[in-house]
């Protein structure tokens, strides 16, 4: 099997450059798939020049320079979407914990903030990441699994909320929250040790 020595290697370098691919980690990314794509022309007979000729005119530099824009987009979405995960996940928390407080010293509006604080984490800071998730898990049975904790996670938490407000089946839907996330971890445990062994 044919190796690329440093001097290949650094043509390569350069012609990403000539294509005006800046992103350092996509860079090196696309080295070592480039030299993986020469070295399997060059195992069938196929000259270092006829091969890097063929691979980069496969590529182009216009798709290569479009590889780096669609990267640079999914990058910066994924940031906006961690950043605005945070900021719901912060405020809901602080809701909540002013519910508590409130609730502790028998303030007016403590119910309120207390159930507010509760459905903004349930289905706000939970569902941001569930979608999140999505964004990058694409096996199928991984985001059944991934929805099923969701499903737990929200069930108990507004469970454990409506049963400090004393409301009626709060502690059915707590358990019932809680049946559904042992669930969830029994399934990715499983699913995790499939992984380990297929690896």
């Amino acid at each position: 099997m044919h190796v690329l020595d440093t001097h290949e290697i650094k043509k390569i370098e350069q012609r990403l450059v000539a294509a005006e691919v800046s992103n350092e980690s996509l860079s090196v990314d696309l080295i070592d798939h480039i030299c993986c794509m020469i070295e399997e022309r060059l195992d069938v007979g196929i000259s270092l020049a006829s091969a890097e000729e063929e691979v980069f005119s496969e590529l182009g530099s216009v798709q290569l320079k479009s590889i780096e824009l669609e990267t640079k987009r999914l990058t910066q979405n994924k940031f906006i979407m961690k950043k605005r995960t945070k900021i719901v996940g912060l405020v809901g928390l602080s809701v909540t914990a002013t519910g508590f407080i409130f609730k502790m010293l028998h303030l007016w509006g403590a119910g309120v903030l207390w159930g507010s604080g509760i459905l903004i984490m349930a289905f706000g800071f939970f569902s941001m990441l569930l979608v999140d998730r999505f964004s990058y898990e694409k096996d199928t049975g991984r985001r059944i699994t991934a929805f099923v904790g969701y499903i737990g996670a929200a069930m108990l938490l507004v469970g454990l909320g409506m049963s400090l407000l004393r409301m009626p089946f709060s502690n059915y839907l707590a358990i019932a929250g809680g049946v559904v996330l042992l669930i969830h971890f029994v399934i990715s445990s499983s699913q995790a040790r499939i992984t380990d062994s297929a690896g």
